[in-house]
C-alpha cells in the first residue's frame, strides 16, 4: 500500500495504484497492491480498475470503454503482483472487445470482458432524474466521522483503518439517511480522486472511477439486517464479490465530486445484489454499475426477511425519469 509519504500529491495516487508495467505483448504486470485490514485478498476495486487499465492500453485512442463485466474467481494476494493478459477479441469501426484474465503464480484468479465505442452523438436521451442530497462540502469526512464518535462515546476508533482512509487515492463523504428510511438497502455516497488529474486522457479517469466504484456497493444489501449492538440479528460471516459491472454512458472527470447512488433489490441464496447510479454534480448520469457477491451470517434471531415497497424504498434516492 502506497503511503502519504510516498505520494504527496496529485497525479501520484492515481499512478501508483493503477500503474502497469509492460511485461510482454498485451500483458501487463501491477506494480502495487493494497489489501485491506480484514480482507481475504486485495481490494477488488484495484484489480477491476487495473484490468481495464491494461484493456485500453490494447485500443486506440479513438474508443471510450462502454461497458466492463468482471468475475472474481479467486482471492488476489499482496504479495506477488498480478499479470494482466489481454486478448484481442473483436476490432470494429464502432465497437471492440477485449478478454482480460488475471493470473497469480499461473493461476487465474479475476476475468473481464471490456467493449468499447467510438463515440457518437444520438438522438435519443433519458435519465433517471439524480436525488436531493447534501453537498459534499456540507459532510464530514470518514476519518472526522470516526473521530467524532470516539469524541462522543467511550468507543475506541481503529486507528488503522483511518491511516488506511487516509491514503486512498479516494476520498468520500457518506449521506445520512432520514431515521424512517434507515434499514432500507439504499445508500448514498459523494466520492472524488485526489488530486489533479487534467493531464490524463479519458480511460484513466474511467480506471479510476472504476476503482471506486466498487466501494460500499455490496454492503448495500446488508442494510435491512441488524449486523451490530446488543439488538443484533447476525453475525456476518461472509461478504466477498462474485461479479461488478460498471456501464460508462458520458465523459466525466474523475477528480471531481460525482455522487454514487446505491440500492439492493435483493438478498438470497446466500447472495447480495446491488445496484448504482452514478452522477455529476449537475446531475447528469454517468455511469451505472451491477454487483453480487457472497452473503452469508449467523443467525442471531429469527428473521424472515421483509419485502420492501418500492414506493417507499425509493421515495428519497430516486425521482421520476427525466428527459436532458
Amino acid at each position: 500500500m502506497v503511503t502519504s509519504d510516498d505520494d504527496d500529491n496529485t497525479a501520484a495516487f492515481y499512478e501508483r495504484t493503477l500503474e502497469l508495467e509492460e511485461v510482454g505483448p498485451d500483458t501487463y504486470l501491477s506494480v502495487d497492491l493494497w489489501r485491506p485490514k480484514g480482507n481475504r485478498g486485495v481490494f477488488g476495486g484495484q484489480v477491476i480498475g487495473q484490468a481495464l487499465a491494461a484493456a485500453g492500453k490494447t485500443v486506440g485512442g479513438g474508443f471510450r470503454c462502454n461497458s466492463f463485466h468482471c468475475y472474481f474467481l479467486a482471492p488476489g494476494q499482496n504479495t506477488e503482483m498480478i499479470a494482466y493478459e489481454v486478448r484481442r477479441i473483436r476490432q470494429g469501426t464502432s465497437y471492440c472487445s477485449r478478454l482480460v484474465v488475471a493470473k497469480q503464480s499461473g493461476r487465474v484468479s479475476f476475468m473481464a470482458m471490456a467493449s468499447f465505442q467510438s463515440p457518437e452523438p444520438s438522438a435519443l436521451r433519458h435519465q433517471y432524474a439524480m436525488p436531493n442530497v447534501p453537498p459534499p462540502e456540507a459532510l464530514v469526512s470518514p476519518g472526522d466521522h470516526l473521530q467524532g464518535k470516539q469524541e462522543q462515546s467511550s468507543e475506541d476508533v481503529d486507528v488503522d483503518k483511518m491511516d488506511e482512509r487516509d491514503v486512498l487515492p479516494v476520498e468520500t463523504r457518506h449521506i445520512s439517511l432520514p431515521e424512517d428510511q434507515r434499514g432500507l438497502p439504499i445508500k448514498a455516497l459523494w466520492l472524488r480522486a485526489k488530486g489533479d488529474m487534467s493531464e490524463l486522457g479519458h480511460s484513466h479517469h474511467q480506471s479510476m472511477l472504476a476503482y471506486a466504484s466498487d466501494f460500499a456497493l455490496l454492503s448495500t444489501s446488508l442494510r435491512p439486517f441488524k449486523m451490530d449492538g446488543p439488538e443484533a440479528e447476525h453475525r456476518l460471516s461472509m461478504l466477498v464479490s462474485l461479479d461488478h459491472t460498471i456501464w460508462f454512458h458520458e465523459p466525466f472527470r474523475a477528480d471531481e465530486w460525482l455522487l454514487y447512488v446505491m440500492e439492493s433489490p435483493r438478498t438470497a441464496s446466500g447472495r447480495g445484489l446491488s445496484i448504482g447510479r452514478i452522477y455529476t454534480r449537475d446531475g447528469v448520469h454517468v455511469a451505472s454499475t451491477a454487483q453480487e457477491g457472497v452473503a452469508r451470517s449467523v443467525a442471531l434471531a429469527t428473521d424472515n426477511g421483509d419485502t420492501l415497497e418500492f414506493s417507499k424504498l425509493i421515495s428519497r434516492l430516486t425521482d421520476m425519469p427525466a428527459k436532458l
